[in-house]
């Protein structure tokens, strides 16, 4: 639980567990909310940044800035997580796991992060196994023109930097238009190298409404992606992992528009939209293309919501998704067409007491039909700070078009991968939400678990298992003092009950925030990593990572109204550490910047 959520459950909204803004209170699914104001109080770079200090959640990447990264939510990886920015599907489905590249994912046109915790397939369709991340930028909240930035320099000759722009009318229209970019030298990918591999990352995005009627509005939202990177591999002749001169592009565009309105004095809400969305991917070693990545995707969708009253309401919708995808390995396209249609139900039969059950048919193009439902409960005890809330639902990962169709690795007789998960938690509140507490078991089981070996993919029959517990905490002290902590065990193991590599079976996250005088702010979190195993993929077989502790901080001061002078530290205690095996990690850095609230109406 983060610290700016610490307040009254009846007072904070979330948007992305039924599709349409829902109380916490009301909220049966384990949600976790990354705000504004706690980006900007912590100031990193990236959005993995913060969601790797989320009860839950832990991150791996092969070496600096600008390399493969990814992500786990209760043990299951990227592959298995949705991710939506303004509702756009921002993964590759020319990736050999359809999936979000993280590493280029920043934070600088982010307002807002909501993670739900789950199988999610009844909602989102599939991929959303183990869980949803929904990302909201930067919209125009101020009437008239405003404008904001910041820029930061430091360690490895990094520069970084954000621009926003925007207008809000009177009627409520409204567009945000930003800018942001990161370049650094970096360091050695190969944890024992000395060459540096450097990046860079453009990212223009862009959302905005028009109102035509106060009951019916248009609507956009666009991003575009331009990065370079260099990374280590492989080279000849012995082909053993060293400094390399391996680098990649990567190019995204996505976009997103359609048109809402609302029927019967504002009782039936109404979504349509459409969705389109490329991406291509280089190789090279040195100068020398070694390969390439095309994907694309196009998707329909229509959600509408139907409130008899203040304690029932029914959301329908249907969706049509068709994805592509051609490689240097394969460049003849494939595709794939996704149909599904979906409904859920939300009542509250006894006050306090709010049910929710929907299920979801997909139709797809190769593998025919899958059937999912997903039920939650939340019970808000009258007249207490007491919430038990549980879910549970199904899911499915059909395999990606790399998996089936690369003529080296794929195979066309691979079975889709099914999954089942619950939870079941209680969260208990002091003082009016000053102070909170809460603890949540999970469970996670896929079938079918698709893994790789030099002779292809293939399905491993039997469940893979993961379960543990989230325990979370946080207290408002006083005005200027806030405290968080956050503990997650996870078990993870395949069907023959070997552990999964890279899940943490141990993480501790704790934050505090502090304004020691007028205009003075001071953060600081911690996280504690420990029982991490990898496969070195040579004679050494499964080796257990160190344990590792990592302390960042950032302290500002606001010399003029919006505008502040920072300086941030990260992994200060300077630890020697790896998230991948071999693979490098930053030592202690020190950044410092400026955050403008530029001339506005």
């Amino acid at each position: 639980m983060r610290a700016q959520e610490v307040t009254d459950l009846e007072g904070v909204t979330i948007y992305s567990a039924n599709q349409t803004p829902t109380d916490a209170a009301k909220v049966g699914s384990t949600v976790e909310v990354i705000t504004q104001k706690e980006i900007e109080s912590r100031g990193q770079t990236y959005v993995k940044d913060y969601l790797a200090t989320l009860p839950g959640v832990s991150f791996y990447q092969n070496g600096p800035p600008g390399t493969q990264a990814g992500i786990f939510i209760r043990g299951a990886a990227s592959k298995y997580v949705k991710v939506l920015v303004d509702g756009m599907d921002i993964s590759d489905p020319s990736a050999p796991q359809t999936a979000v590249s993280f590493e280029h994912l920043l934070v600088g046109d982010v307002s807002r992060i909501e993670v739900v915790k789950g199988s999610q397939s009844t909602l989102y369709g599939g991929d959303a196994v183990g869980g949803l991340i929904s990302i909201e930028t930067k919209a125009a909240k101020k009437p008239g023109f405003s404008q904001q930035g910041n820029i930061e320099g430091g360690q490895y000759n990094t520069i970084n930097g954000a621009y926003t722009a925007g207008y809000l009318a009177a009627n409520g229209s409204n567009i945000a238009l930003s800018v942001q970019g990161v370049g650094t030298d970096g360091f050695s990918a190969y944890a024992f190298g000395r060459e540096d591999d450097g990046s860079r990352n453009l990212t223009f995005s862009g959302r905005g409404e028009y109102f035509l009627t106060p009951s019916w509005k248009v609507f956009f939202a666009a991003r575009a992606l331009d990065a370079k990177y260099n990374y280590d591999g492989y080279a000849p002749p012995t082909y053993s992992f060293g400094d390399t001169l391996d680098n990649g592009t990567t190019t995204q565009q996505v976009g997103r528009v359609g048109t809402e309105f609302s029927l019967f004095n504002g009782a039936f809400q109404n979504t349509l939209a459409i969705q389109g969305m490329e991406v291509r991917r280089e190789t090279f070693n040195d100068k020398t293309r070694t390969g390439w990545y095309d994907g694309d995707r196009i998707k329909g969708e229509y959600k509408g919501v139907l409130t008899f009253n203040e304690k029932l309401s029914l959301l329908a919708g249907a969706d049509w998704e068709r994805t592509g995808a051609s490689t240097s390995s394969n460049p003849n396209r494939a595709t794939a067409d996704l149909n599904g249609y979906y409904a859920q139900l939300m009542a509250e039969p006894i006050q306090g007491l709010v049910l929710t059950g929907g299920g979801r048919i997909d139709d797809h193009s190769t593998f025919g039909d899958f059937d999912t439902y997903r039920l939650t409960g939340a019970y808000l005890v009258p007249g207490t700070e007491t919430k038990f809330h549980s879910s549970v639902g199904t899911g499915f990962r059909v395999p990606s078009l790399y998996e089936l169709y690369d003529p080296y690795y794929g195979r066309t007789d691979l079975q889709p991968e099914t999954s089942f998960s619950w939870d079941a938690g209680v969260e208990q509140g002091f003082a009016h939400g000053r102070y909170r507490i809460g603890a949540t078991y999970f469970v996670l089981d896929t079938d079918n678990l698709i893994m790789w070996a030099p002779s292809g993919y293939y399905n491993v029959p039997g469940l893979t298992h993961r379960n543990g517990v989230e325990v979370s905490g946080a207290a408002v002290i006083s005005s200027g003092l806030t405290l968080t902590a956050g503990y997650t065990y996870t078990d993870a193991t395949d069907a023959s009950g070997a552990r999964l590599v890279r899940v943490p079976r141990h993480a501790f996250s704790a934050g505090v925030d502090i304004v020691p005088m007028d205009k003075v702010a001071l953060n600081v979190t911690a996280q504690y990593v420990a029982d991490v195993i990898d496969n070195s993929f040579d004679a050494r077989g499964i080796v257990a990572l160190t344990d590792y502790v990592l302390v960042n901080a950032k302290a500002s001061y606001e010399f003029s109204p919006g505008w502040k002078v920072y300086v941030r530290g990260e992994n200060l205690l300077d630890e020697k550490y790896q998230t991948v095996l071999d693979y490098g990690t930053p030592g202690a850095s020190v950044y410092g910047g400026l955050s403008m609230a530029l001339p506005s109406d």
